[in-house]
């Protein structure tokens, strides 16, 4: 029999599993377990004699346990027959048992009696079988393949199969499973090595599946379904019954033990591999409730998984510095001041001291937080030289006491507030004309001949950093720095920059926004109260220098940050350790979907299109007729052969059976399109590699 070698499914092996305490007297001696024609255990085996068959057996059943690759049955003479005597026995009372049975069914020979089976025999036939069973897994398949082509084994077979299922479910399986458990299991061992006969190909294609339908007994339904999926490798098996894959279906959703589940997905996916069970299932009117079913068993055995991973360097974004910021517009008023400071002294050098005239404030300028915090942090001398940068400008007409200077610099740094420890009055009047080389310290008599110690060609700022904010940025205009709050911006930018004939293209800054209406110049006006606004920002690498730029459209969208954790949550069924490939029940239901959508596409697919049958398929219709006759054809003679293409085209459907009507394809392909989004949660979130086996129940 040309089949592959499948492992064996896990047996029942009774009290033996268990290793129990045996009686010493059951241990057999190396002697006895000695091979050759006269060994002890199989000449009282071979002899007939109940109380030497009932020594033997015990001793060879340990025997075989105990030492399966040493105890090789063709070492003995006759071991097989000898070992299938009391099994034949038995048989022969279980055929006289259905003889009655069927006569008291029918009534013939009036009153019948019940058979009742002798109970030795049978212990003894069972012992005979479990010896058998041991030695049939025992010794690497050298003893199946010597039962399985045994004559006795196969005739045994043929007798105990041949009686009715419903006398081996009824009588046999309730009252005595043992022996016919043991049977199925020799039968599991020795199924490669069993001649293809037509009774044999009868026992599995039709007995096993019958019994499997109507059996109740899980450890029956534990031994069957190996044998069946084995069986389905042979050739000449013929086709199982159909009543088995509705059975199976049904199976499923009774959620049976985990080892019975594995068992019957894995007879279902071999069976609907070919397109006639796989149909059977698809036109049941229950099909979307088994589809349910199934796409429940694709998370059978799932746990919750989480994972953190680090975001891949072309999706991380830089930090870059955000002009709106406080510490922007410190920066460029200090670059303006400067620019302003270096066109003074140019016009000094040129055309001396008095070149320069500015408008001074009588007090220091309130610096803004941002400067305050860099000027803390910097060391003398460059400390007091930026301070002066900041807080005064070249001014010819203007002079400052150095008594109110060093006041001045002493407020500002004063000692709560810096660490370095601060300059002597002489240290900073020196760094004066470092600061404006313009200025300089000197005497100055007023007009009552008082001397007084000044510094002249400068003087305070007058203009505010809090009312520089408010100054009008639009392009030439006249002046700039005269709003000192919103209400006189708003009324400067109508008077000034409103009027007709109204500008086509707002000039705020580098704005070039048209239409340039009033609500328009109202985005650009500054906040009565400053926001807190980030130093720093997210930015695409690609567009960080544009963040100043006027057309924001042309900034790529900001990437992730570096810090930022992509968190993914999804479930993992059960993977091969080794390879880590999906297995289970969850990989098994994922491959009997996949079968069913691969068979409901084909008939899809294959499925005669309608015919339009409208005005224009009726005009394309009758061309093709007169371009084939040559003349224009009678509508009542289009009308016959149409009649007659119908019928055929019915009675082709008929003839080709096995097929979806129109009803069951819609009806299955409903009832996957409605578990779409289900699956499609099962393709994005199975960790395992499920999804590489759906893809053919996707996309209805």
């Amino acid at each position: 029999m040309s089949v592959q070698q499948r492992p064996i499914a896990p047996l029942p092996q009774g009290a033996m599993a268990q290793q129990p305490h045996r009686a010493p007297s059951y241990i057999p001696s190396a002697r006895q377990i000695e091979p050759g024609p006269k060994n002890p255990l199989f000449l009282a085996l071979r002899s007939t004699l109940p109380e030497e068959v009932d020594w033997a057996l015990p001793r060879l059943i340990v025997a075989t346990y105990d030492h399966p690759d040493r105890f090789q049955l063709d070492k003995f003479i006759d071991a097989i027959p000898a070992l299938l005597e009391y099994p034949l026995l038995w048989l022969d009372e279980l055929e006289r048992g259905a003889a009655l049975a069927q006569a008291r069914r029918e009534g013939r020979f009036g009153f019948v009696g019940e058979w009742a089976v002798d109970r030795d025999t049978e212990d003894r036939a069972i012992n005979s079988l479990l010896v058998l069973r041991n030695a049939s897994i025992g010794s690497a398949g050298h003893n199946a393949k010597l039962v399985g082509g045994s004559k006795a084994f196969t005739g045994f077979l043929t007798r105990l199969f041949a009686l009715p299922v419903k006398y081996l479910l009824d009588e046999v399986l309730l009252s005595s499973p043992e022996p016919i458990q043991h049977v199925l299991n020799i039968l599991q061992a020795t199924l490669p090595y069993l001649p293809p006969s037509p009774a044999m190909l009868d026992i599995l294609s039709s007995t096993l599946p019958t019994i499997l339908i109507h059996t109740r007994d899980l450890t029956i339904l534990h031994l069957i379904l190996p044998l069946l999926i084995s069986a389905l490798l042979i050739p000449s098996l013929p086709p199982l019954p159909p009543a088995l894959t509705s059975h199976l279906v049904l199976l499923l959703s009774l959620s049976p033990p985990p080892s019975i589940l594995d068992l019957t997905l894995d007879l279902l996916i071999s069976l609907t591999v070919a397109p006639g069970p796989a149909r059977l299932i698809l036109a049941s009117p229950s099909i979307s409730a088994h589809l349910r079913h199934m796409m429940r068993l694709l998370e059978h055995g799932a746990r919750q998984t989480s994972a953190s991973f680090e975001p891949l360097t072309w999706t991380q974004g830089g930090m870059a510095r955000n002009p709106a910021s406080t510490t922007w517009a410190t920066e460029e008023a200090s670059k303006k001041r400067t620019k302003e400071r270096e066109e003074a002294q140019r016009l000094i050098e040129v055309y001396g001291p008095m070149a320069v005239v500015g408008d001074v404030g009588d007090r220091p300028p309130p610096l803004g937080e941002a400067l305050k915090a860099k000027l803390y942090k910097m060391k003398e001398p460059q400390r007091s030289i930026t301070w002066m940068h900041e807080s005064f400008i070249y001014s010819s007409t203007s002079q400052l006491a150095q008594v109110t200077f060093w006041h001045s610099y002493r407020d500002f740094f004063s000692p709560q507030q810096v660490t370095e420890q601060l300059l002597s009055a002489s240290e900073v009047i020196k760094n004066v004309t470092v600061a404006f080389p313009g200025a300089a310290a000197k005497v100055w008599v007023d007009d009552t001949g008082n001397q007084r110690f000044v510094i002249a060609g400068m003087g305070y700022r007058k203009s505010l950093d809090e009312l520089d904010k408010y100054a009008c940025k639009w392009k030439s205009c006249p002046s700039p720095s005269g709003p000192t709050n919103p209400a006189q911006l708003v009324s400067h930018l109508q008077q000034t920059h409103l009027s007709s004939p109204l500008p086509t293209a707002c000039a705020w800054a580098t704005c070039t926004h048209s239409p340039c209406t009033t609500s328009h110049l109202l985005t650009h006006l500054p906040l009565p109260r400053q926001r807190s606004v980030p130093d720093m920002v997210l930015s695409n690498p690609n567009s960080a220098a544009w963040l100043s730029a006027p057309n924001i459209t042309r900034r790529s969208p900001p990437r992730l940050p570096s810090t930022y954790k992509l968190h993914f949550t999804a479930f993992s069924t059960p993977t091969d350790p080794r390879n880590r490939h999906p297995m289970g029940v969850a990989f098994l239901a994922a491959l009997l979907v996949r079968n069913l959508a691969k068979v409901l596409r084909a008939e899809i697919g294959s499925a005669a299109p309608v015919e339009d049958e409208g005005e224009e398929g009726g005009d394309r219709k009758r061309r093709k007729k007169d371009e084939k006759f040559g003349l224009p054809i009678p509508d009542i003679v289009l009308k016959e052969e149409e009649e007659e293409e119908r019928a055929a085209k019915g009675a082709e459907e008929d003839v080709s059976e096995g097929k979806l009507n129109w009803e069951e394809r819609e009806r299955a392909r409903m009832a996957f399109e409605g578990l779409e989004e289900r699956l499609g949660e099962v393709l994005a979130g199975n960790l395992s590699g499920l999804g590489q086996y759906l893809g053919e129940a996707w996309g209805w």
